[in-house]
């Protein structure tokens, strides 16, 4: 961690930080974790090696690894009732960890971003990559459906024609391309996606980060939710903002012409 800001490395570089189940799991009681860890205002994601996240581990998704599969493992039998409700498991539930870390999760991107991790750097606050950067909704090459959310969020990063493409074809997308169709925000020199993410988180982290987490929770609801039911949101989240140091910290300052020196509290 440096400055608040805490760096989460996918990291298996020999596999091109393939998933596993035992590397979504960690993932999934890590962001559960930081959640309570006050002192991390900001995440940055990335991954070693030459890769952000090749997706699954394919030895998982063939069926033939030491966790069954639903469907394809001989051994389904010994499916954990877990598993059996949520076939995904954590490969899925790290998704929902990404959102629910409820604080600014920056992925930072380099090489292949396909599959699952396509879709944990969707659900990025923000994305930052370099040219070596590809990406793909990989499934549909494999013979499998689009998961990990991925369907929630490419239309709503990217238009509906270019979504529907992805997840059909499971074309793959250089950086220029990607950027183009806004699945990368920022497009930085070679090696410096990391640097970049940083710098950004680094600026977010030394904000009034009650309300900075506030604000892009609100902004998540908002995708599902009518205008008079964020207008009340917003109201309470006001309300809640208003009692914090930072607050009347900011509207001093305001007053005063001078920069506010926010504590995050």
């Amino acid at each position: 961690m440096r400055d608040g800001v805490g760096i989460v490395t996918f990291n298996r570089p020999d596999k091109l930080n393939a998933v596993s189940w035992d590397l979504a799991t960690d993932l999934v009681q890590l962001f559960r974790e930081l959640r309570f860890r006050d002192e991390v205002r900001v995440i940055v994601l990335t991954g070693a090696g030459r890769a952000f996240c090749s997706g699954g581990d394919a030895e998982f998704l063939s069926g033939g690894g030491d966790r069954p599969l639903p469907g394809l493992s001989e051994s389904e039998r010994y499916l954990e009732r877990y598993q059996r409700k949520t076939p995904a498991g954590p490969f899925a539930e790290f998704t929902r960890m990404i959102i629910e870390v409820e604080k600014p999760v920056i992925a930072a991107i380099h090489g292949a971003a396909v599959g699952a991790g396509l879709a944990y750097a969707l659900a990025c606050d923000r994305r930052f990559a370099d040219k070596t950067t590809r990406m793909s909704a990989a499934m549909v090459r494999l013979g499998f459906a689009p998961d990990c959310g991925i369907t929630y969020f490419l239309p709503r990063v990217t238009s509906l024609s270019t979504a529907l493409m992805m997840v059909e074809t499971g074309r793959i997308l250089n950086a220029d391309e990607a950027f183009k169709e806004g699945l990368i925000d920022e497009l930085v020199d070679d090696g410096k996606a990391l640097e970049a993410a940083l710098e950004y988180a680094g600026k977010l982290a030394q904000g009034p980060s009650v309300a900075v987490d506030l604000a892009r929770r609100f902004i998540h609801k908002a995708l599902v939710s009518t205008l008079d039911e964020m207008l009340d949101y917003e109201a309470v989240a006001a309300t809640m903002s208003a009692a914090t140091h930072d607050a009347r910290e900011g509207t001093k300052a305001f007053i005063e012409k001078r920069k506010p020196e926010f504590k995050g509290y």
